[in-house]
């Protein structure tokens, strides 16, 4: 099999993958969020401050940083797409 044939099956896989480490971050996210506020829905100061932590914690540098190479990954394959 080509590399043109196996692009598709590739950017499917990177697009699902890229869909599951943000949903899992989101949902960790509204987790916590409702911890600090103590109710179900946590309201747009508590969501804005644990998203504040989330963006610079280093506890959550794993997380980001899996999140970005996999957002690399699939730009790099969608620009290999568009070129061949």
């Amino acid at each position: 099999m080509s590399l043109p044939a196996l692009l598709p099956a590739l950017i499917v896989l990177a697009l699902a993958l890229w869909f599951y480490l943000v949903f899992a971050l989101v949902m960790e996210h509204r987790r916590h969020a409702a911890h600090r506020s103590g109710q179900p829905y946590a309201g747009l100061r508590d969501t804005a401050q644990v998203w504040s932590k989330m963006l610079r914690a280093p506890e959550y540098r794993g997380a980001r940083r899996r999140v970005a190479l996999v957002t690399l990954a699939l730009l790099a394959l969608l620009l290999l797409r568009a070129f061949l």
